[in-house]
């Protein structure tokens, strides 16, 4: 398991992480109703937190991101971004699970979904579903490579 604190895996892993969700952001920032809907869609939030969420979650992606990117607060960072993808697992696959279509949002808007399917909705779902597991994953592995905890064994 030491491979794992390797640090140009955590460099790399932390270009990929921060750098998705830097670019994930961008849309979201630029087009706040946009993002609005596809929270909407989700139905799972209450109505009056939706523009919150739409408006803050977005500032929240590229602020940890940067600091992922840049290791200013790295381990605080992928923290969040963990949080961030628990979050979207959970609600992706709650949604899969009472057939409720609906669209990440990660990566593109809610306009240029609007033409799919809702067959085509559900495999997009599966594989946003994976690619949250493995940004996940990406996160746990900062955390552990940075992990500033050490047990020391005395020996007598």
């Amino acid at each position: 398991m030491s491979f794992l604190k390797n640090p140009w895996l955590t460099f790399a892993v932390s270009l990929i992480l921060g750098g998705t969700f830097v670019y994930s952001s961008y849309h979201k920032i630029i087009d706040p109703p946009d993002f609005a809907k596809i929270v909407y869609n989700y139905k799972l939030i209450p109505g009056g937190l939706i523009n919150l969420v739409a408006i803050y979650m977005p500032w929240f992606e590229l602020v940890a991101g940067l600091a992922v990117i840049t290791g200013v607060g790295r381990r605080g960072g992928a923290l969040g971004l963990g949080l961030i993808c628990a979050v979207f697992i959970a609600a992706l696959s709650y949604n899969l699970y009472r057939g409720h279509p609906t669209i990440c949002g990660c990566f593109s808007t809610f306009a240029e979904n609007t033409t799919l399917t809702d067959a085509e909705k559900f495999t997009k779902m599966r594989q946003e579903l994976f690619i949250d597991v493995g940004l996940l994953l990406a996160s746990l592995q900062i955390l552990w490579a940075t992990c500033c905890c050490k047990v020391a064994v005395k020996s007598k």
